[in-house]
């Protein structure tokens, strides 16, 4: 039994390995001269074609990507990005790992990561969609600019400011040896690095970036073009850095212009343009012209934004700040009082910190004026007028009181107004909860007095 088996299994053997070499005999016959044939699959009857050989369901295809845009639209990135990478694994299954139509894919997911600050998985795809490019197209081709963009504006937001203006950089030289030295595509790229530079504090090498962008710009889209503003809020903010006031005040006034021409005059935009303005005057004592931007300022956003809008609170503070340190403290106190009760504690500290300044520059006079108003706004019983103040434990002075006569009274004593800022002090103690200093001995104030 065991002999015949043996003989069975032989037979078997050889007509599978004749139908076999029929089979090979058979594929060579049928190819081109000179190609090798492939062998025969040892996997078994089922066989999984490897990436870059199945079919790809291209109206499949649109179905999943409109409904990831829709996805997208109402914020619902997760599954959204189910769908794209299944878009991706099916393009990758029909066309191959590296080829350029998977860009749009890995773009897509690169996306909806990053909008789910996923930065490092979007980075990942980005990166993969730049080497894809670089690989097919090659490294100056346009084609590496979007991914390079993309690389840019995530390297910028994990804060990785080198690594950010490496890929900006290398988008320019890419834009300027395909497009040309002046073609409009190479703004944006020159304004990317000019921010770039700003954030790291390199203005004088952000300047020639804004410059030459707003030379592009002016050529391309005309001198009133509302696409000239972001390279000369840019120069102008590289300008003022480096203390070239009127060249920053020049470059600002021009954005105004610009602005009014491009939204109006009566709109947000001209306003923030409006506070730079009036910042660059204050810091130069130049208080008409810095009221008059500021007073524009509030003009317009109590306008379109109503009274208690917090831009409009602030633009109010800055208004009531320039009239303290010209003097006028009578238009001055009116706006400080108007303001919200939530603010009235931030503005003191603001009229503090600037009034500390003034005196470590010896600009006294200025200085007293702004501890006044604060007083003002923090002493709404009288206390500290009062000749014999007495605290009232339900409505007692806020603890900043304290720290503000403190302040005051040093300065007092600066500048020798010694009778005044023993009332400060005497005050400040009562706020503070300390003991009148002891009278000094009969024996030490006639020592004193000798």
């Amino acid at each position: 039994m065991k002999i015949v088996s043996a003989r069975l299994f032989r037979v078997v053997l050889f007509i599978f390995i004749g139908l076999s070499s029929a089979r090979f005999a058979a594929a060579q016959k049928t190819r081109p001269d000179g190609e090798k044939p492939s062998l025969p699959s040892l996997t078994g009857d089922v066989i999984t074609p490897s990436r870059g050989i199945g079919p790809f369901d291209a109206k499949q295809a649109k179905e999943w990507h409109d409904t990831a845009e829709i996805l997208c639209a109402q914020s619902r990135y997760e599954e959204a990005e189910k769908l794209y990478l299944r878009l991706l694994e099916e393009r990758e299954h029909a066309l191959g790992l590296n080829n350029p139509e998977l860009a749009n894919d890995l773009n897509d997911l690169g996306r909806v990561s990053f909008a789910q600050m996923k930065y490092q998985q979007a980075t990942s795809y980005y990166e993969r969609s730049l080497q894809i490019m670089e690989t097919s197209k090659g490294r100056q081709d346009l084609a590496v600019v979007g991914p390079l963009e993309k690389l840019t504006r995530i390297s910028q937001t994990l804060e990785k400011y080198t690594q950010a203006e490496q890929f900006a950089r290398r988008a320019v030289a890419v834009v300027e040896r395909v497009k040309g030295p002046d073609a409009p595509e190479l703004a944006p790229e020159l304004i990317a690095v000019g921010e770039l530079l700003l954030i790291q504090k390199q203005f004088s090498s952000a300047e020639p970036m804004f410059d030459r962008a707003v030379h592009i710009l002016e050529k391309s889209a005309g001198v009133t073009s509302a696409a000239l503003l972001r390279p000369l809020d840019g120069l102008a903010a590289a300008f003022d850095n480096m203390h070239r006031q009127n060249d920053a005040e020049a470059v600002w006034r021009r954005a105004l212009s610009v602005r009014e021409s491009a939204y109006g005059p009566s709109t947000v935009e001209v306003a923030g343009t409006l506070d730079h303005l009036g910042k660059l005057y204050f810091t130069q004592k130049r208080y008409p012209e810095a009221s008059y931007c500021y007073e524009r300022a509030l003009y317009i956003r109590t306008k379109a934004l109503g009274e208690a809008a917090p831009d409009t609170q602030a633009t109010l503070s800055e208004v009531a700040m320039v009239y303290a340190a010209a003097g006028r403290q009578t238009d001055a106190e009116p706006l400080f009082r108007g303001m919200l009760t939530a603010k009235e504690l931030d503005t003191v500290s603001s009229l503090n910190s600037l009034a500390a300044l003034l005196a470590v520059k010896n600009r006294n006079a200025e200085a007293e004026t702004l501890y006044k108003l604060s007083i003002v706004l923090l002493d709404k019983n009288g206390f500290v007028t009062a000749r014999k103040p007495v605290l009232t434990p339900g409505d007692a002075p806020p603890p900043q009181l304290a720290e503000t006569l403190d302040q005051y009274a040093a300065l007092l004593k600066k500048m020798r107004k010694k009778a005044d800022a023993a009332k400060m002090e005497a005050r400040a103690r009562i706020l503070h909860g300390a003991p009148a200093p002891a009278p000094a001995p009969a024996s030490a104030a006639k020592k004193k007095a000798q």
